[in-house]
């Protein structure tokens, strides 16, 4: 036999009974023997208490409100049977119920007095209401039932409210009555009666508790709990959605998991089938076929260490500390039962193994009363200073890490620390029991949804982790690099197990934000459509309050108004990402605080497409740096700009022609006096010189321009354009006298023995910078291992979709980084 339970979700519109009943006529089908618990149809217990609450007010609406209850069980009828005879005959024993309601209500209204036993029996008629309907339209239907008011066999004490369950003799009633009745029985669920016959409540998850107790009592096969959601989830949906249905849990992790504040199922109410070891179900009404989550004494065959991640929304945390409180015996029993005197529940609770501390939680709007108790039972010690002051933090969340599995599985709370420390999120306390079934943090709420999703991606996405990208300036570089998500996402989805989703852009103009991921296909529509204005302060602190798990920046632009807060930006946990070498090669002193800032908030800075674009050369710099290696000597050509310039000039005779052509096919800074004035070369020269582990500036490099100071300083691209071909001469004369020697020319830059410098060089063309074409790069180091034959890097440098590459590259390093 099975005992299946119906909440009020399930039976909260006519058409969701039909739904039930046929639920129901499936198993009947199969042969299964069932006995069904029903809760009120959805929000009658709240009516049925808004009505007492109005009657002992003397408020006369509760007469209306009255009235539209009874029409929604009157409407039900109407729509659940098809014959007149059958609707008139079943109205009349929910119109005799209301009448009975009615002159109750009436009485409250009269006496002014709701007493908890009143309560209790207003309360009842929900469950009697749903039951009778659903008895009656099964019986139309053809399915043979019985109404089963359970008070006639739940026997509690008189606790009104929240009564106390005498399972001897409840336990005898139910297995005598079953015995002989053989039809489907449709029991209330919630209530009972006591020994008095006076009609009681069963407290919080009342219908769940009375499934448990006729399951237990028929020693059923299975109990079904049916309800709005397919079976307990991973971590609350609303929190985070990548949540998903375990196929079984234990009791033990059900109970820790529902205490802390998932919605699964009250934990006393699986007493009587965990006494009796039987299975509890939970099921989904609108989603029958699905299996649903199976809870039992044993579960060996999980495949998560974890079970569930759920939270306490709104804690306040209490701390004691002083000097006094160290080798003294009591000091904990007088804490603890000074709140117990006045009904104070704490939830968590951690000390130092010092005995100079202890932090406990209680909600929220028992903060202050229990720091005044606890003040008062210490008021001597207080006095004396060998206690301090109670501190009380509000606004704290506690998060609940559950699994029976963890006790047998090492370094659990290692990733869960891990995985906090690298977005960011303080831990305030900890408390772990010995059984290891739980680890409980105290963390602030405004992180509680990013330290969820955080923990729910380590713990049971380990495989696949989610990265969210806010992007400020989608030009060449910027749109190349959406353009590419868009091509390898499904790649990097599949083989590299990570989800990249851009979350925020921002232009010169618009901004915008859609924290479920910007539609790539049509993101410049939706950036032209947005409302926001585009504003970098504003762009940041949206990013700040999204607070978004494993959150990145990505820094498109080339000038330094995003580089200004990269400080705050990595203090507040987002990496940053960013092709802009103006942060690198700022002062040295910046150059430091920026590492500083990543190190200390767990973040990463990625900047490999500074030298080189996609080109591995500063990561193997870094390698080399990191392994131990001297390095000795830095020479090449990382301008793709330049090296595209030279290279094409082996053809041309026009140094400004050549130059047009860099600009055309994206190959120069936007503003092309950059590459030419050797800026921007000089910048990565000074970055690789910087990662080598020197001190060293900008202004010590020594660099020859190849354009005179008049173009340099033109007013406008097409002034420095006109201005440019002045300098043709000069250059062309420098490339026949080249060529005269069997050489070519070529811009290196180089740094040896403290000194840094770019220069245009003639090299003999079979020097291995003279083979280069179009805009590859090339470096050597020479370094103590690779004294004799350089360490060569060489390869494609230059262009918006190369860089878009490197840019990915640099993300993934991070998904890496992140576990």
């Amino acid at each position: 036999m099975r005992i299946l339970k119906f909440g009020g979700s399930s039976v909260g519109t006519p058409e969701r009974i039909n739904d039930v009943i046929n639920i129901l006529r499936n198993y009947l089908t199969r042969g299964i023997e069932i006995g069904v618990v029903f809760s009120a149809f959805q929000s009658v217990t709240d009516k049925l208490i808004s009505l007492s609450k109005q009657t002992l007010g003397r408020n006369e609406s509760y007469k209306n409100e009255l009235e539209q209850t009874k029409q929604i069980h009157i409407n039900a009828i109407d729509y659940l049977l098809e014959e007149k005879k059958e609707k008139i005959a079943v109205g009349k024993k929910i119109i005799k119920l209301f009448v009975e309601l009615e002159e109750i209500l009436n009485g409250v209204y009269l006496v002014k007095e709701l007493t908890p036993r009143t309560l209790d029996y207003i309360m009842s008629f929900g469950e009697r209401l749903s039951c009778t309907i659903i008895s009656e339209v099964m019986n139309c239907k053809g399915i043979e039932t019985e109404f089963l008011d359970s008070r006639l066999l739940i026997k509690t004490d008189d606790l009104f409210g929240n009564a106390k369950v005498n399972f001897d003799i409840t336990n005898k009633n139910i297995a005598d009555y079953f015995s002989t009745h053989k039809k489907i029985q449709i029991i209330t669920g919630f209530i009972g009666t006591t020994e008095r016959n006076e009609t009681t409540t069963l407290g919080r998850g009342g219908s769940d508790y009375s499934a448990s107790i006729f399951g237990a009592a028929l020693n059923a096969e299975e109990i079904e709990i049916w309800t709005d959601v397919d079976g307990i989830l991973t971590a609350d949906p609303k929190k985070v959605t990548d949540a998903f249905s375990l196929n079984a849990v234990t009791y033990e992790e059900a109970m820790e998991m529902s205490h802390f504040g998932a919605k699964v199922i009250h934990p006393p109410t699986m007493k009587p089938a965990l006494n009796k070891k039987i299975p509890i179900r939970i099921k989904n009404t609108f989603n029958p076929s699905f299996e649903g989550t199976e809870i039992s004494e044993s579960n060996s065959e999980s495949n998560f260490t974890v079970k569930g991640i759920s939270s306490i929304d709104e804690i306040t945390l209490l701390r004691i500390t002083g000097s006094g409180m160290v080798g003294v015996v009591g000091i904990a029993s007088r804490i603890f039962g000074s709140l117990a005197r006045a009904s104070i529940n704490v939830m968590l609770i951690t000390q130092a193994s010092s005995e100079h501390s202890i932090c406990f939680a209680v909600l929220p709007q028992q903060g202050s009363h229990s720091k005044k108790l606890i003040e008062e039972e210490f008021k001597w010690e207080i006095r004396d200073g060998i206690i301090d002051e109670v501190i009380i933090e509000s606004g704290m969340s506690i998060i609940a890490v559950v699994g029976e599995n963890m006790r047998h599985t090492p370094g659990i709370s290692g990733k869960v620390f891990q995985a906090l420390g690298k977005n960011g999120i303080n831990i305030i306390a900890i408390a772990q029991g010995s059984s290891e079934l739980n680890i409980s943090l105290v963390i602030q709420k405004e992180n509680l949804k990013k330290a969820m999703n955080v923990l729910h991606s380590s713990l049971f996405l380990s495989k696949h982790k989610s990265l969210n990208l806010f992007l400020i300036g989608p030009g060449k570089v910027g749109g190349a690099f959406l353009k590419l998500i868009l091509e390898r996402n499904l790649y990097v989805s599949e083989h590299i197990h990570t989800n990249i989703k851009v979350v925020g852009i921002m232009n010169k103009r618009k901004m915008f934000f859609d924290e479920n991921g910007v539609d790539i296909y049509n993101w410049k529509t939706q950036l032209e459509n947005s409302s926001q204005e585009s504003n970098i302060e504003k762009f940041i602190a949206h990013m700040q309050k999204m607070n978004m798990q494993n959150s990145i920046l990505v820094d498109c632009t080339a000038n330094d108004d995003v580089v200004k807060y990269y400080q705050e930006i990595l203090s507040s946990n987002f990496s940053i990402v960013t092709p802009n070498k103006i942060a690198n090669t700022q002062s040295y002193n910046q150059f430091i605080e920026l590492r500083a800032a990543a190190k200390k908030h767990n973040v990463e800075f990625r900047y490999g497409t500074n030298v080189g674009s996609a080109l591995p050369i500063i990561n193997t710099l870094k390698d080399l740096v990191a392994s131990g290696d001297e390095i000795i000597k830095i020479e090449g050509i990382f301008s793709g700009t330049l090296s595209f310039i030279f290279n094409t000039l082996k053809e041309k005779d026009s140094f400004s022609e050549v130059v047009q052509i860099a600009q055309k096919r994206g190959y120069t800074e936007p503003d092309p006096r950059d590459d030419l004035s050797g800026l921007d070369m000089a910048r990565k020269l000074l970055i690789l010189i910087r990662e080598s582990g020197v001190q060293f500036e900008l202004k010590n490099i020594k660099i020859e321009k190849l354009i005179s100071a008049e173009t340099e300083n033109a007013k406008s691209l097409n002034e420095f354009y006109e201005k440019l071909k002045n300098d043709d001469v000069n250059i062309i004369r420098r490339k026949k006298n080249a060529e005269r020697q069997n050489c070519v020319l070529s811009y290196i830059a180089k740094y040896e023995n403290g000194s840094a410098s770019l220069s245009i060089e003639e090299i003999d063309k079979n020097h291995p910078f003279a083979s280069l074409t179009n805009s590859e790069n090339i470096v050597a180091f020479t370094t103590k291992n690779y004294k004799r034959n350089p360490l060569i890097i060489r390869g494609q440098g230059a262009g918006a979709d190369f860089t878009a590459v490197g840019i990915l590259s640099d993300i993934l390093r991070i998904s890496n980084y992140l576990g």
